[in-house]
């Protein structure tokens, strides 16, 4: 019994230097945890290359992100806050530790302006894309004579107007299948008619395609191009092609 209680006080000892170290373990823990975290804060937002708007553009529909820690963001969350940009068709939203998200952009590219109050750029699938000051970039077809109506055309939506939808499936084919011609072209027009007008940037020439088989009809107006050899389809003033199976030309004074 004497020798048991020899080594008590050894042993309240051992317990109290081992509470001591435990203490100080966890504080040196939370400390450390604390700075762990605080590397991982995020302190840098990437974007990779963009064409259409400058990325810094795209960075504002952030808000404030720098300083939050990578744990308490979703990236579907930043994916879905990206893609409502009007111009933003898809985002990819990656970590790259420590401390830097990285985001992708597929931009919509603009094919054509519409002449309405206030001007806006429509993509190939008739999205609407609102003015940021960068209409003067581009150098595109523009629409004019459509219903001008603002509610028509809801900023990052589908236009709902039908005939600037028929106008844009259009441009859209014409820029893939003719794009001699979508690079000449100035002006797609709807007339009083209803009937469809191109008119070309060189010298212009105005192509009259009417209100039906408009499609077909720039086909026809392909091939009668091809057939011209040496000469173009600006070297005439008009183009009326409006009548089954034929053309008809004017050509210029000289």
């Amino acid at each position: 019994m004497r020798h048991k209680k020899q080594q008590y006080p050894w042993l309240k000892i051992g317990i109290s230097f081992l509470s001591l170290f435990s203490v100080f373990a966890l504080t040196w823990a939370a400390f450390w945890w604390s700075g762990y975290k605080q590397s991982l804060a995020i302190t840098n937002v990437k974007f990779g290359k963009t064409t259409v708007l400058n990325s810094h553009i795209y960075e504002a529909t952030l808000g404030e992100m720098l300083g939050n820690n990578p744990g308490d963001i979703r990236l579907n969350d930043i994916s879905e806050l990206m893609e409502s940009h009007p111009y933003v068709k898809a985002a990819r939203v990656s970590h790259q530790y420590p401390g830097v998200i990285q985001i992708e952009i597929l931009e919509r590219q603009p094919i054509a302006l519409l002449n309405t109050n206030p001007m806006v750029l429509l993509d190939a699938e008739a999205i609407v894309l609102p003015d940021v000051d960068n209409l003067g970039n581009y150098n595109l077809p523009i629409l004019t004579n459509f219903n001008p109506e603002p509610e028509l055309y809801p900023p990052g939506k589908e236009a709902l107007s039908v005939k600037v939808k028929e106008c844009i499936d259009w441009l859209s084919k014409i820029q893939i299948g003719y794009e001699s011609l979508y690079n000449n072209l100035s002006e797609m027009k709807m007339t009083s008619e209803n009937e469809m007008e191109l008119i070309l940037t060189d010298r212009p020439t105005q192509i009259y395609l009417g209100q039906d088989k408009v499609w077909s009809r720039i086909q026809i107006l392909k091939q009668f191009e091809k057939e011209l050899g040496d000469r173009k389809i600006s070297d005439f003033s008009y183009l009326d092609m409006r009548y089954e199976n034929q053309i008809i030309a004017k050509g210029r004074r000289l």
